[in-house]
């Protein structure tokens, strides 16, 4: 059984102080950096990604030690691979838009390149509209890529305690999740921007290791998408708690 969640809003000072709350901090930081160090390699992404699921189960548990010793490594690796693969899929979805019109502003580039011999006020203002083109194709990217950013936690979080690599792609029921939560689900992901941000700082200003840093970040997100699922009364109802 679950422990009924609080009445109140998330803690942001208890999303900062629960990693490092656990007797065994130290030892789980160091191995997550090691990972985060080999995710290079994708290997170590993978085993992240798995961590973080075990991270959100438990806080929505109610566990009051959120953070899972690294010991089922294969359990790790086996809901790290579909996470990773939840997030690659997303990816490359976002990434076919942009891809087209990368492909059709490449195509008028080439049109634009060849009507720039005819004069030279054809060839400044074909380069004026290519320049504007590529600077739209990048806008587009940077909103989906934004886009991506704020929804993926709802389908990482779902398919997490959902245990069912599908329940990533339920569109509408991640957006509901969203939007029942939106106030939560903000907080949320504000929580883990100040924790990168934070972790950024720590690696400039008290030499802490980039890779342990950036594994604490990563838990710090989890941890908060959990405590939102955990009051969440669709996805974890009162009869479950």
């Amino acid at each position: 059984m679950t422990t009924p969640p609080p009445a109140r809003d998330l803690d942001l000072g208890q999303g900062f102080r629960f990693f490092f709350e656990d007797p065994d901090w130290v030892k789980k930081i160091l191995i997550g950096g090691v990972f985060m160090l080999l995710s290079s390699l994708i290997v170590g992404a993978i085993f992240v990604a798995g961590y973080g699921v075990h991270v959100v189960r438990r806080v929505v548990r109610g566990e009051p030690r959120p953070l899972p010793e690294w010991e089922d490594l294969g359990v790790f690796f086996g809901d790290g691979l579909r996470a990773f693969g939840l997030y690659l899929l997303h990816l490359v979805a976002v990434g076919i838009l942009p891809a087209g019109l990368g492909c059709l502003v490449g195509l008028m580039g080439g049109g634009l390149a060849g009507l720039a011999h005819s004069s030279r006020g054809t060839s400044d203002a074909a380069n004026g509209f290519l320049a504007v083109l590529i600077m739209g194709l990048y806008a587009v990217t940077f909103f989906l890529m934004m886009i991506l950013m704020i929804y993926f936690p709802a389908a990482f979080t779902r398919f997490a305690l959902l245990d069912r690599f599908a329940a990533g792609f339920e569109v509408a029921e991640n957006i509901a999740f969203i939007r029942r939560n939106l106030g939560r689900y903000a907080l949320a992901l504000v929580l883990y921007l100040l924790a990168s941000f934070v972790a950024q700082v720590g690696i400039i200003a008290c030499c802490v290791g980039l890779f342990p840093a950036s594994f604490w970040a990563f838990c710090v997100g989890a941890w908060a998408m959990g405590e939102v699922a955990r009051r969440d009364v669709v996805l974890v109802p009162a009869s479950a708690r």
